[in-house]
């Protein structure tokens, strides 16, 4: 199709050129992932190395003093993380153990875990930069907080002679995926602002190439699933997409109640909650638990990024 003809076509359509690679990135690298798994699983081995970058990229955004107030001002960040790290989990173990008990573990590992690393590459693409602050103070409250709530619930509410989590583990995946990225991301801004501001403006490209390495290395690891299982996979991917929106909803409507009534605090609530660190359970419970307990957080990978651009019509179009 002529540039021309193309460009029309994606005003005709709704879509922006980035809006279209991005869908066209997380289609190819999924069906990839999964019909060439010896290709895919090259990168499953570094999914944390990936999403660490994948958050360097999308700091350079944030100014660092912004964040600094988010601290001096905690009660959104305390009840957003009281809501995502307690109630979240708490609510929907008990409800799965009444309607699929299969799920239950699954299902409380994934809503207990901490707002996701991947968050800020959302906000952006939302271009609602000015929100970032408030997530990524939200990922550093919740990714502190969590290593000590997760292993509590688990012990609480699961046969812990069957299932043992590692505090000093899931300390160390999160310093490594989170802080280290975050202190990258304040040295070069502050010592190479030139620098910064280059990767700033070209930092779309490298963070959509990083989803789609990490897409590939997830769903290589799982791609037998698709294969041999369809009924398992068919739950899965439907019971990602229905937590997806439950998250997203509890964040929508909390941000309201709280006070954060403005459209744009109440869009970042819904990425909050729903942006979670799943790449994190997927490495973690695979470790851990084995496939089958990982396999819902790694199909919620449809959902995380499949519906980034739906959503950012939804909300601002």
């Amino acid at each position: 199709m002529p540039k021309g003809r193309a460009d029309s076509y994606l005003q005709t359509v709704g879509l922006e050129k980035d809006d279209l690679t991005l869908l066209a990135a997380i289609a190819v690298s999924t069906v990839i992932g999964i019909l060439v798994p010896s290709f895919g699983i090259i990168f499953e081995p570094h999914l944390l190395v990936l999403l660490g970058f994948l958050l360097f990229l999308n700091l350079i955004k944030m100014d660092p003093q912004e964040l600094g107030l988010q601290f001096k001002k905690p009660i959104p960040i305390i009840l957003f993380t009281a809501i995502k790290l307690f109630a979240i989990p708490l609510l929907l173990f008990g409800v799965t153990s009444i309607i699929y008990p299969s799920l239950a573990i699954p299902v409380l590992l994934l809503s207990g875990i901490s707002t996701g690393l991947g968050a800020p590459f959302v906000i952006n693409v939302f271009e609602r930069s000015h929100q970032l602050p408030l997530v990524v103070g939200m990922i550093i409250a919740s990714s502190v907080v969590v290593p000590f709530v997760l292993p509590s619930l688990v012990y609480f509410l699961v046969d812990v002679e069957k299932f043992h989590i590692p505090f000093l583990d899931m300390i160390i995946l999160l310093a490594e995926a989170l802080f280290l990225p975050l202190f990258a991301g304040w040295l070069v801004k502050s010592k190479v602002p030139k620098i910064a501001k280059k990767i700033e403006s070209s930092s779309f490209l490298p963070s959509v190439i990083l989803i789609s390495f990490m897409n590939l290395g997830i769903y290589a690891k799982f791609s037998n699933y698709f294969i041999s299982e369809y009924s398992f996979v068919t739950t899965m991917i439907i019971a990602a997409f229905v937590l997806f929106f439950v998250y997203g909803l509890i964040g929508y409507f909390t941000s309201y109640i709280i006070g954060k009534k403005d459209k744009s605090s109440r869009v970042a609530a819904f990425v909050i909650m729903s942006y979670v660190n799943n790449t994190l359970v997927v490495v973690f419970a695979s470790q851990f638990f084995g496939t089958e307990v990982a396999a819902l957080a790694a199909f919620y990978n449809l959902a995380y990024y499949g519906l980034m651009v739906p959503l950012k019509k939804l909300f601002f179009d």
